[in-house]
């Protein structure tokens, strides 16, 4: 009975998740209403105030879930051993494709993102990508001159601001251009050939 009750309270949050994205992507975020995200969801108002405090806090669980899904894309493509170029290439890529499928997402933290959840978005990966630096650092692959929290900051920057172009203001150019010329610039500001 008790994973019955948990699976019913995961199955909400996730409907809930699920129902105010849609209505977001239709409706924009100001437009949207609790009110209707409750009447598709099929729950009682309530029920959205038992998992989120706020329409924002909706939000900022779909950031949460599209970075975590890039946390461990990143961890991933520089686990193991390769080229550092081609770690730096499928990482690139890897992110744009999971970019994609939350472009509404992104979108959506622009419009309600404060300072202190621009931090929290962010942080992780520059935490993760500044570690992954000074590994390479320590190996001799990158120059030992470059500093690893700004140049963290640059590339997460870099990244974020290329895929904001494709996936927010459409531009015309191919998305495969953008990943690649990413990667290249990345590879190109580390001195990897």
């Amino acid at each position: 009975m008790h994973q019955n009750a948990k699976n019913t309270r995961v199955d909400r949050r996730a409907e809930l998740l699920k129902v105010s994205r849609e209505i977001m992507a239709e409706k924009g975020y100001e437009a949207t209403k609790i009110s209707e995200i409750v009447a598709r969801a099929g729950v009682a108002q309530g029920t959205f105030y038992w998992y989120f405090p706020s329409k924002a806090s909706i939000v900022k669980t779909l950031t949460v879930e599209m970075q975590n899904e890039v946390q461990i894309a990143l961890t991933s493509a520089f686990a193991g051993p390769g080229l550092l170029k081609q770690k730096i290439e499928k990482s690139i890529t890897d992110t744009f494709n999971i970019l994609s499928t939350y472009r509404d997402v992104l979108a959506l933290a622009r419009l309600v993102e404060s300072a202190s959840e621009h931090e929290f978005v962010f942080s992780p990966y520059h935490r993760l990508i500044s570690d992954l630096l000074r590994y390479e650092q320590s190996q001799g692959t990158i120059n030992s001159a470059i500093d690893p929290t700004i140049t963290a900051t640059l590339i997460v920057g870099t990244v974020y601001y290329a895929a904001v172009q494709c996936y927010i203001y459409n531009v015309p150019i191919p998305i495969e251009h953008y990943i690649v010329e990413t990667a290249r610039f990345v590879c190109h500001a580390l001195g990897i050939g």
